[in-house]
């Protein structure tokens, strides 16, 4: 391993906040539109196909975002400027983001919808490599619990914020505006956290170069287990998560037994009561894992946790039945995002190539992403929406039993 890394230098303490910040504004453009402002927007282009329109959407831009983002990362890595490796690709990202955000709302068919959120996407994946490879960077190992617990607080904080603007804003083109103008502000913050970070990538000779290439591809079997038990996890959690408009509206009935409500304040209600609970346990488990060091028990738990509330949505038909699936997956949820992030950054391979290991880690969600809304139809299509809670179920054990077989999880 090369000497060109150093040690993390020591951070302020703005950094943690400025970190939430900036990935819960990233996330919100993510995950905030595809529970509600999006929905909306296929029922209103194409109700007569909303399901699969909603679908299309989504995938294609979960794939494209799978592309793009270990380029991004790999890039970040190899990138030498005077403001370092992660800033110039956190301001490009906010280039792409706002204009986009201008245009996207006034999409007038689920083609130019799917076009301008792809690219959106792309952007949101230009922040997201580069701010996650700044734990590594800058962020002493026995604090990183604790900074990978503010990408579960923005995780969770994330749907809360993207919905809460729908709620407060009728109109999706006013919904991206005022996201993307936030994921600025929040950027801009968080950049000036950063001033310390000097670490520069090594050099290559051309023989270090084509030994790169022969290996861009880790070959550590540790982290390959992380990023299956990431995509399963994710999987059952997008599964669980991507048509709760549609269940709410479909199956709960939320606005016919709360007259004067609407879907949309359902979902933003049921994230409310699903945030803090993501808030607490990633708090505790992050704190937890950075006393002990050990990961399995508390991954372990947590998935079982989250499974619970996933079949829980199986077999109720009550709002009642659901706010108690928000509260066991919310409490899932954050302990294996703090506990899970921190112990794929303990197995990175190479300090010289975070942003790309990284990368890796955030397409194994991406892919999740994508690939959640898909299955979720598909299920709906067969079997109705008991089968893909039970499913969600399912792949969340299957991501916890994974676990149990990784070495060096301590």
């Amino acid at each position: 391993m090369s000497n060109a890394i150093t040690s993390p230098p020591i951070i302020g303490r703005a950094y943690y906040p400025a970190l939430v910040a900036a990935s819960t504004s990233m996330w919100a453009i993510i995950l905030g539109p595809v529970l509600s402002t999006i929905p909306n927007q296929v029922d209103s282009i194409a109700p007569g196909n909303k399901v699969f329109g909603l679908a299309l959407v989504t995938g294609i831009a979960g794939i494209v975002g799978i592309v793009t983002n270990p380029l991004i990362g790999h890039l970040s890595d190899r990138t030498r400027t005077r403001f370092g490796r992660r800033i110039p690709w956190l301001l490009g990202g906010m280039a792409l983001i706002l204009p986009i955000s201008i245009i996207i709302g006034h999409s007038r068919s689920i083609l130019e919808l799917t076009l301008w959120w792809t690219l959106l996407q792309v952007g949101a994946n230009m922040l997201m490599a580069p701010t996650s490879a700044t734990i590594p960077d800058v962020v002493p190992e026995r604090h990183r619990g604790m900074a990978s617990a503010c990408l579960g607080i923005a995780a969770a904080a994330a749907p809360v914020l993207g919905t809460g603007v729908q709620t407060l804003v009728s109109s999706p083109s006013q919904v991206y505006m005022i996201l993307g103008g936030l994921i600025c502000i929040a950027q801009l913050c968080f950049i000036t956290t950063l001033r310390n970070d000097h670490t520069v990538p090594q050099a290559h000779s051309r023989t270090k170069k084509r030994m790169y290439w022969e290996h861009m591809i880790p070959r550590s079997k540790d982290f390959w287990l992380v990023c299956a038990h990431r995509i399963l996890f994710g999987l059952g959690q997008n599964m669980a998560l991507a048509y709760l408009f549609y269940y709410l509206q479909d199956v709960i009935h939320y606005a016919a037994q709360h007259p004067g409500r609407t879907t949309d304040d359902g979902v933003l209600l049921l994230t409310a009561i699903y945030a803090p609970c993501v808030i607490v346990a990633a708090i505790f488990a992050g704190s937890l894992t950075d006393r002990t060091g050990r990961f399995k028990w508390c991954l372990v738990t947590a998935t079982l946790a989250f499974a619970i509330g996933a079949v829980l949505g199986a077999v109720t038909g009550s709002w009642t039945g659901v706010t108690i699936l928000a509260i066991l997956t919310g409490l899932g949820y954050g302990a294996y995002a703090s506990t899970s992030m921190t112990m794929a950054i303990h197995l990175l391979p190479d300090s010289e190539r975070r942003a790309r290991d990284l990368s890796l880690i955030n397409v194994a969600d991406l892919s999740a992403i994508a690939l959640g809304p898909i299955a979720a139809a598909t299920s709906i299509s067969l079997s109705g929406y008991p089968a893909v809670f039970i499913t969600s179920g399912i792949l969340t054990i299957a991501s916890g039993a994974i676990i149990t077989a990784i070495k060096n999880a301590h």
